[in-house]
């Protein structure tokens, strides 16, 4: 066995048997650092592409591709506050069987950067944390579990069936969205929203609260509110407010940074 290839090994058994192993100079070193597999639950997050580019400050890198129409995928997200492991690589050819799936359903809207490297960005930061479950073991399990999740939760067609449709001129209260989303998830989700430069607040996440076994009704926990604090000092989101009505914008191909300007 070659001396990459031992390391290799060496870092996936230490993930796998739930202890993580810094990299050093591309090399996994020996110095333990944290618990990886010491989770219970897991966010499937998904995205309206209509809000995204709102929240966005940069409004040129911002960009819907034609074929979206849809709710995408953001990420698979092990709820944890520690750091997994950065020697647990993945490669294009490891997702070329799913990757048809994956551009529809969890493409880029950064402009010029290419699908496969916002994939890798994922299973660094969460992937490697779920790959210590065996249903989400490599790569391609994880991504193929993300996107079983996705089918399996067809918002979309939740949401159309019962009468909530995009509009730039019709918003709805945060419980008639909920009444409609709780007889499919439960009890146990989050609706986050954006601020639009007329003050609207446009619903542009959806985060699924699921067991490790992917299963349905994980409740919070406060390591997850660790880790929802450190999402959100990063991005222009905020959970949808109770007070005021949430707009369902539709998705503006040409505009899509003021998509109801």
């Amino acid at each position: 066995m070659s001396y990459d290839k031992h390391i290799l090994w060496a870092c996936t058994a230490a993930l796998v048997t739930g202890w993580v192993l810094t990299k050093d100079d591309g090399h996994c070193s020996g110095t333990v650092t944290k618990h990886s597999c010491n989770w219970t639950c897991m966010h499937l997050t998904l995205q309206w592409p209509g809000s995204f580019c709102i929240g966005i400050n940069n409004k040129t890198i911002c960009k819907i591709p034609q074929t979206v129409q849809y709710w995408t995928i953001h990420g698979l997200w092990p709820i944890r506050t520690g750091h997994c492991c950065d020697c647990w690589p993945i490669y294009h050819s490891h997702l070329e069987e799913i990757e048809p799936e994956l551009a529809k359903l969890w493409p880029s809207f950064i402009k010029g950067k290419h699908f496969f490297y916002f994939w890798k960005d994922e299973w660094i930061k969460h992937g490697t944390c779920a790959g210590c479950v065996e249903t989400m073991g490599s790569p391609f399990l994880y991504f193929q579990a993300a996107v079983k999740l996705r089918k399996l939760f067809d918002i979309d067609n939740i949401l159309e069936s019962s009468g909530i449709k995009t509009s730039c001129e019709v918003s709805y209260k945060l419980d008639d969205i909920r009444g409609v989303l709780t007889p499919v998830l439960g009890q146990i989700y989050d609706l986050q929203c954006v601020t639009d430069s007329k003050g609207r607040e446009a619903w542009i996440q959806l985060k699924i609260h699921l067991f490790r076994n992917q299963t349905l009704g994980c409740p919070k926990q406060e390591q997850e509110q660790k880790f929802d604090l450190l999402a959100w000092s990063n991005s222009t989101g905020h959970p949808c407010p109770k007070n005021s009505t949430i707009f369902y914008v539709p998705i503006n191909y040409e505009n899509p940074h003021e998509p109801c300007n």
